[in-house]
């Protein structure tokens, strides 16, 4: 064993261990980090510390939704530290707008809005029913059980975004497999294995869009490459912040797709009288992802960091001070969602859930997302009206994205 590897084995099993001994002392947060199957007692555990409480772990904690809001539209805070140093877990994301913070934040944004913006989202919809369509066929026809996952909710957005960024039919296969080995580090990496299987997927990763951005740039399509490699030769963007770009933004948001789609599907399944609603009203689906982004959204927490000394809730956070926003937890707070822990499609929202950040770092593919999750609810139930659990469900074992690797149900 080599001592980088034994360090980086010792240091992880450190923290591991640490974690384990704070949920034992009672801490919730530190509960939550060690990704029990239901977080939501947990948020309710740190809500009841305050709005903001000091977590053993060294964090700053909420699930307040109006001082979640105010943290994450707040300029004095960032995804880096003060000094511009990256946290570790965003350090493979490089120069891309998931590690960015202003000035190169905000010009990473505006050259990347023609391609993600709520006005484009809505001319993607018969695309996107094309796709649900054909994955449907496939699961029919193979008339058995299937896993709701890997058939059809990492199928959906994979494919659309293979379309709107620029991806070849001959490497979409590559780009697919190699995704799925990168998603750990969205989820927060625990692990050595995956540390290195990550580190690994990212060079392939990296090496397949070097290709993919020399064939758009000889041969430009209406795609999110072809706009964006002529900013590299006028020198609004360089090549190591493009490259980033169209491998972490387009994972990023497919991931979230993958699991909003999940989770909205098996929290109809585990309420009938709602999955029924769903059949009988399907002008119902944006609600269904609306509401599933409130009751169980796949990112559950955000981080930000303090660049100066702020007051924060009775709170003095010093530079560089850590704050963990519960997602999760703010989009259940009794203050702003009336009988939060009830899933109703009919819902009337109001407030914003927070299931895609606020202010400047708000997911920028976020209208695509509902879109791709309304037109998938809508179709399940329309083609598929009797679908079922069909066995036990396996998670994706991560504090930050709650999502499953394995969802069995049945046509019938």
């Amino acid at each position: 064993m080599r001592p980088g590897e034994r360090a980086l084995r010792a240091q992880l099993a450190f923290f591991r261990d640490f974690i384990r001994n704070q949920a034992e002392q009672g801490d919730p947060y530190a509960n939550v980090l060690g990704v029990p199957e239901n977080p939501y007692p947990h948020y309710e555990e740190v809500r009841a510390r305050g709005r903001l409480y000091r977590s053993s772990i060294g964090s700053w904690v909420t699930a307040d939704h109006k001082l979640a809001n105010e943290i994450l539209r707040d300029r004095r805070l960032g995804v880096r530290k003060a000094n511009g140093e990256k946290l570790p877990e965003i350090m493979s994301f490089d120069n891309s707008l998931l590690g960015a913070d202003p000035p190169d934040h905000t010009r990473l944004r505006r050259v990347m809005t023609p391609t993600l913006n709520p006005r484009m989202a809505g001319g993607w919809r018969p695309r996107v029913k094309e796709i649900c369509s054909r994955l449907i066929d496939d699961i029919l026809a193979e008339d058995k059980p299937f896993n709701l996952m890997t058939a059809f909710a990492q199928q959906l957005p994979v494919a659309v975004i293979a379309d709107l960024v620029g991806i070849p039919e001959r490497c979409r296969a590559d780009f697919f497999h190699i995704s799925r080995r990168i998603t750990p580090l969205l989820e927060g990496v625990v692990t050595y294995e995956q540390t290195q299987s990550t580190e690994a997927a990212i060079k392939e990763m990296t090496d397949l869009f070097v290709d993919i951005i020399a064939l758009r740039k000889a041969d430009p399509q209406d795609d999110m490459i072809s706009r964006l490699v002529p900013l590299v030769d006028e020198g609004t963007l360089s090549m190591d912040e493009l490259v980033p770009m169209v491998t972490f933004v387009p994972l990023a948001g497919s991931e979230t797709t993958v699991n909003l789609v999940g989770n909205g599907i098996l929290a109809l399944l585990a309420h009938p009288e709602q999955w029924q609603l769903l059949v009988e009203r399907p002008e119902l689906a944006a609600g269904v992802a609306e509401e599933t982004l409130r009751y169980d959204p796949p990112v559950q927490q955000y981080r930000r960091i303090a660049h100066e000394r702020i007051e924060l809730a009775g709170h003095t956070l010093p530079v560089d001070g850590e704050l963990a926003i519960m997602v999760g937890g703010a989009n259940r707070d009794p203050q702003v969602f009336p009988d939060p822990g009830t899933f109703d499609i009919t819902r009337d929202i109001g407030a914003d859930t927070l299931a895609f950040s606020a202010g400047i770092h708000y997911c920028m593919g976020a209208s695509l997302a509902k879109l791709e999750a309304e037109v998938a609810f809508e179709a399940l139930t329309a083609r598929i009206p009797r679908l079922r659990r069909a066995g036990p469900i396996r998670r994706s074992g991560s504090f930050i994205i709650r999502g499953m690797r394995e969802f069995p149900v049945a046509a019938r």
